[in-house]
């Protein structure tokens, strides 16, 4: 008997368990709930002043760039301002430079010019001495080869 009501003693008690676990659910699900619709409201109106900031900075910052490249421009039209009183010193310079290398170029292809003529010459004089050469080896063994022939000829006679 006392068993048995220990057993019935201890299932109450875990479905009493049960119960509270269930209804701290339900409380917690509840309170979660609320939670989040009380955010909702707070998080649209932070999003939107981070919009606002944001979209502040942004334009400052766009004007902060705007004015920084006219500065530069104007900075780059003095300085070009500055340095167009020395484009004829420039021009002038560029001109005796180019004159100079102009006419060192121009000894230099004379030089080249003059030695290919002069190698152009010895080259065909070593080609006309060398058929010269071989005409006369040629002559020499026609001449020899005809000799040999009268001479096998007067043989054969």
């Amino acid at each position: 008997f006392i068993m048995a009501k220990q057993v019935e003693q201890l299932e109450k008690e875990k479905k009493e368990l049960q119960e509270r676990l269930k209804n701290q659910e339900k409380k917690i699900d509840y309170f979660e709930r609320a939670k989040r619709l009380e955010e909702i409201p707070l998080i649209k109106t932070a999003y939107e002043e981070q919009r606002v900031h944001d979209m502040e900075l942004w334009e400052q910052q766009e004007e902060e760039r705007i004015t920084t490249l006219q500065l530069e421009r104007e900075k780059a039209l003095e300085h070009k301002n500055r340095l167009s009183r020395m484009l004829e010193d420039r021009d002038l310079f560029e001109a005796r430079l180019k004159a100079s290398r102009r006419t060192v170029y121009e000894d230099k292809l004379k030089q080249f010019q003059e030695r290919l003529a002069e190698e152009r010459r010895n080259r065909l004089e070593e080609r006309k001495k060398q058929r010269k050469e071989e005409r006369r080896i040629i002559y020499y063994k026609e001449k020899e080869e005809e000799e040999q022939r009268l001479r096998e000829e007067q043989l054969l006679k």
